[in-house]
């Protein structure tokens, strides 16, 4: 029996056909590969927090971003790790993903601010029973007026200041006030838009294990293709 796998290319996607056998094989090798690798990078951390921040800072330190001279690929979240580098999307995949497989639900979105075309990417990861957002493409997280990890009710309601890791230059106005590539005034309005999350089921970031595999094929075959708001539970503002 043939199946198809999707690869993407410079934005140019082709599906390309496979046995049956090697599609399953391929992903159990990228599942057990993903439980060694979280396990790797957060061994010797007791605590949820420290697990999400150690891959948060690996992601940001390990991948590297995109060569001019290289394509720009998409296609397993595993094949992030195996390249070394990749586009923003990449980044947020490969940290939503290792964050799923210490048992902390992640997925990441692309947040638009209304009436522009231009997107961020951020990561959320739920800790407890708060979502907190991180942006491991640019090493980028946020507190609160406490110093603690500002949770997406906080960020709604304005009580954050960005974090960074290292030396990176970014500040605060990069995520609500924009000034660049249009004019002085440009204005991306980022946390004026972000999405309230009632729950997540089932996400690219979480579908990588067996059981979660399983229920999205269902879904599918049973309720046809969704979009990803519709499958991920959001409700955005």
């Amino acid at each position: 029996m043939k199946v198809t796998t999707s690869q993407g290319i410079n934005f140019r996607v082709s599906n390309i056909e496979l046995p049956l056998y090697l599609k399953v094989l391929n992903f159990f090798d990228r599942h057990f590969n993903y439980m060694w690798l979280a396990k790797r990078i957060t061994q010797n951390l007791d605590t949820k927090e420290e697990k999400v921040f150690k891959l948060f800072q690996w992601t940001h330190e390990t991948i590297q971003r995109q060569p001019a001279e290289l394509p720009i690929m998409d296609d397993h979240v595993w094949n992030v790790y195996v390249r070394g580098y990749g586009v923003s999307d990449n980044y947020h995949d490969l940290f939503s993903t290792l964050c799923n497989y210490i048992e902390a639900p992640s997925f990441f979105l692309h947040i638009k601010a209304k009436n522009l075309v231009n997107t961020i990417g951020l990561s959320f990861v739920k800790i407890g029973n708060d979502w907190i957002v991180f942006d491991p493409y640019r090493g980028v997280y946020f507190l609160n007026k406490l110093g603690e990890w500002a949770t997406l009710k906080e960020i709604n309601e304005q009580n954050w200041k960005l974090a960074k890791l290292g030396s990176i230059e970014i500040s605060d106005s990069f995520y609500t006030h924009f000034t660049g590539e249009i004019s002085d005034s440009f204005y991306r309005p980022y946390f004026e838009a972000m999405p309230d999350i009632e729950a997540v089921s089932l996400t690219r970031s979480n579908i990588q294990s067996p059981i979660n595999r399983l229920k999205f094929q269902l879904k599918q075959w049973i309720f046809g293709r969704e979009t990803f708001v519709g499958r991920a539970g959001i409700v955005t503002n």
